[in-house]
């Protein structure tokens, strides 16, 4: 599991006091959270911002407001990469998220703080005013990428307007949809995307009324969760989960920009989204492999490997290779990886008929100039609270 990266600076002695009390509520609340502590001696205010920005995913002051805010000022980017940061005054009677209260969560350790301490969380956002359903909370909470951030924008000044959006999602769902999302099924989903017409055709409605409803349902926004991307979809956000895993193959000397035009081809191809990769995987002979390493760097992406015996144990049946067979000792690279990897990342819990792996085959092993690949989902699903 990921560990946490927090930070905590102030500047008296009563703010140290607190911040060590801070410390110890975080700390109990989170065994997963890294928490350091001031600034290292000789270390401006500006260069533990810094290193901060660059590090962390939590920043707090504990001091006044107006030195937190000039001190962030120059390293602001946006909402979707700034970490978190929150001001508590040295008598901690105030909790207040002056930034990335959503996607980073200062809204959430901000609530948490106040209940510990037993202050008062200074909340700003709308969305939380009124108790509306936030999209960028959502998607962060989940850990699904966000592809479009002006219509995660549209999307949430729309519900705070009072309308509902329509909500899809490919995997299982559980929990209670919030009453600003309204269910859609596929069918019904992709008629709207498609610019069909949503409304059934009936002698009893009015030429005017009926051009007005298939308006208001075609001009809808909606949320699609999935690792599918469609082209030309109007007034749609997609949110996408880490679940794809690519079991990758090729031959020695093989370009990373080689590797990646093959990769995105397939991806466009099928209309699966990049943001929604994972990891590669591959045989443990190709784990020094440049051009891979190359691939895998340039997008971030773990790069997982398997001996000969372990890819023989993956369940299913698999498109075999006399020729890799005679390389490597095994028929299949590509596919098994892929599929082991997927089963080792998915949650069991959600695999169906008791399955010792859950990683699922999408694609079947593809070749192209040297190159092979194959696709596998890992069981994932969201929940509403």
């Amino acid at each position: 599991m990921e560990q946490t990266q927090a930070a905590i600076v102030w500047f008296t002695e009563n703010g140290k006091k607190l911040a060590y009390r801070i410390r110890e509520k975080l700390e109990k609340a989170n065994q997963n959270l890294h928490i350091e502590m001031g600034r290292k001696p000789g270390q401006s205010l500006k260069e533990w911002c810094r290193a901060g920005f660059e590090r962390k995913q939590l920043l707090i002051f504990v001091g006044a407001v107006g030195i937190a805010v000039r001190t962030i000022a120059p390293f602001l980017q946006d909402k979707f990469t700034d970490p978190a940061v929150l001001v508590l005054d040295e008598q901690g009677r105030y909790v207040i998220p002056v930034l990335s209260g959503h996607v980073g969560g200062g809204n959430r350790w901000a609530a948490f703080l106040a209940e510990e301490l037993s202050a008062v969380g200074v909340i700003t956002t709308a969305t939380d005013l009124y108790g509306k359903f936030a999209v960028d909370v959502f998607a962060s909470g989940q850990k699904l990428a966000i592809t479009d951030r002006g219509m995660a924008k549209k999307i949430s000044a729309e519900i705070l307007a009072g309308a509902q959006v329509g909500i899809y999602c490919e995997r299982k769902v559980s929990g209670s949809l919030p009453k600003e999302l309204i269910w859609e099924d596929l069918d019904e989903f992709q008629a709207k995307l498609s610019g069909k017409r949503a409304v059934q055709e009936s002698p009893f409605r009015e030429e005017a009324g009926r051009l007005q409803e298939d308006r208001v349902l075609e001009e809808r926004s909606r949320i699609y969760i999935g690792i599918h991307r469609y082209k030309d979809r109007k007034n749609t956000l997609y949110l996408h989960p880490k679940a794809l895993i690519i079991g990758i193959g090729c031959k020695k000397g093989k370009t990373g920009k080689e590797i990646e035009a093959f990769v995105l081809k397939i991806l466009q191809k099928q209309q699966l989204a990049m943001e929604s990769v994972l990891c590669l995987a591959s045989l443990d002979l190709k784990q020094e492999e440049k051009g891979i390493l190359e691939f895998a760097g340039k997008y971030q992406l773990p790069f997982v490997t398997f001996s000969r015996e372990k890819l023989l144990e993956a369940p299913g049946e698999y498109t075999e290779s006399e020729f890799v067979k005679g390389v490597t000792g095994i028929g299949n690279v590509c596919e098994r990886s892929a599929v082991l990897a997927a089963g080792e990342f998915s949650d069991l819990s959600l695999a169906q008929d008791n399955q010792v792996t859950a990683g699922r085959l999408i694609l079947e092993k593809t070749a192209e100039c040297g190159i092979t690949l194959a696709l596998a989902e890992k069981e994932w699903s969201v929940e509403f609270e």
